[in-house]
């Protein structure tokens, strides 16, 4: 008898205090107290171009050649890629001995207004480009587009068949932007005015960027609050949590050109999807892209649906199809990303390039 009360003196224990860990965290992720760092893998600055920036990160293990080049959307900050230790993109292609580089457009203003298609895919990325090479001693480098940041990586690799990519890679890259749910609906109403979208810089405002991604993410906010009441008691997940929902509402304003032409020609003419895009530099052929694609795909990404994405596979079919039961960032980030897609893409990568010289 003793014994079983021990024995239930001690469970009530361990319960009191999983439910004094759970309302302490729950409090402090509440109150936004104890906000976790992101981004935390040393880099160099090792270019810049305006307000754009290019950074190599620290590695003494670089066996794998050429560079990798990640390039990120214009509306939100390139810090996903390597959101906190342990769950972490770069941290994992550093791991595998890539040289690893990464673009941040920064922080748009007025300065920023008439920047294009033109400037991002026809000057900032070739510039950068040219600077990786540079930097590594290289005559090739891998290019990995996210998102909006798979967009630019296309119309550029279309634009520049000079420029020698080693692969291409996009991940959750929408293609046929009729098929992005309410974003597409309103964008494509031609009685909306994209000018009213502008505000006085000239840019669509960080604020109307984060309401028009997160009308597309009700199922993805509900199973993540879900997740979260399940692992109160895990600081650990909540500072996991804190990091991700923190980059999630951490938007930056839209370069009001480069929206106007998004509109028009990506939603209301769907160019890309029929390779019909052109820029100041003449036309674009998606399909002469040459060099080994990888396309990867989440099939539970509310943002970047799959019926956005398969029009990728008929203008380039040689292009290699990765698909993962995940969301939109559960591509990158999560143990389940980090056992099964993350793996897989940087297998891909890697069975794309040479062991570097010593």
């Amino acid at each position: 008898m003793a014994t079983d009360r021990t024995t239930l003196l001690e469970r009530i224990r361990r319960e009191v205090e999983r439910n004094r860990v759970r309302a302490r965290n729950g409090l402090r992720h509440v109150a936004g107290i104890g906000r976790v760092e992101v981004g935390c893998s040393p880099k160099d600055l090792v270019w810049r171009r305006d307000k754009v920036q290019m950074y190599r990160y620290r590695s003494d293990r670089r066996t794998v050649e050429p560079p990798l080049l990640l390039v990120m959307s214009l509306v939100t900050k390139p810090y996903v890629f390597d959101l906190r230790p342990g769950n972490s993109f770069v941290e994992a292609l550093l791991a595998r001995g890539l040289d690893v580089y990464m673009l941040d457009w920064g922080t748009p203003d007025a300065a920023e207004a008439d920047n294009s298609f033109e400037t991002y895919c026809d000057e900032y990325l070739p510039f950068a480009c040219a600077s990786v090479m540079r930097t590594s001693d290289v005559d090739e480098l891998h290019v990995f587009g996210y998102c909006f940041g798979g967009v630019l990586s296309l119309i550029f690799a279309g634009g520049h068949p000079e420029m020698p990519l080693r692969t291409l890679s996009l991940m959750a890259t929408p293609i046929d932007f009729r098929e992005m749910g309410a974003a597409a609906a309103i964008l494509r109403d031609e009685r909306l005015l994209l000018d009213d979208l502008l505000d006085e810089t000239g840019n669509v405002p960080a604020d109307a960027v984060f309401r028009g991604v997160s009308s597309a993410r009700v199922m993805g906010d509900a199973t993540a609050y879900a997740s979260l009441l399940e692992n109160l008691e895990s600081s650990e997940y909540i500072a996991a949590h804190q990091a991700m929902r923190g980059w999630a509402t951490d938007h930056i304003p839209f370069p009001g050109a480069c929206f106007r032409q998004t509109a028009e020609w990506l939603f209301r003419e769907n160019r890309l999807a029929e390779n019909r895009l052109a820029t100041a530099r003449g036309p674009i052929d998606i399909g002469a892209i040459d060099c080994p694609v990888m396309n990867a795909t989440g099939t539970l990404d509310h943002l970047v649906p799959t019926a956005s994405n398969e029009p990728l596979l008929d203008l380039i079919p040689h292009a290699d199809d990765l698909r993962f039961e995940c969301g939109h960032v559960g591509l990158i980030i999560g143990s389940r990303a980090h056992h099964v897609s993350v793996p897989q893409m940087i297998d891909w990568i890697i069975a794309h390039s040479d062991e570097a010289a010593t």
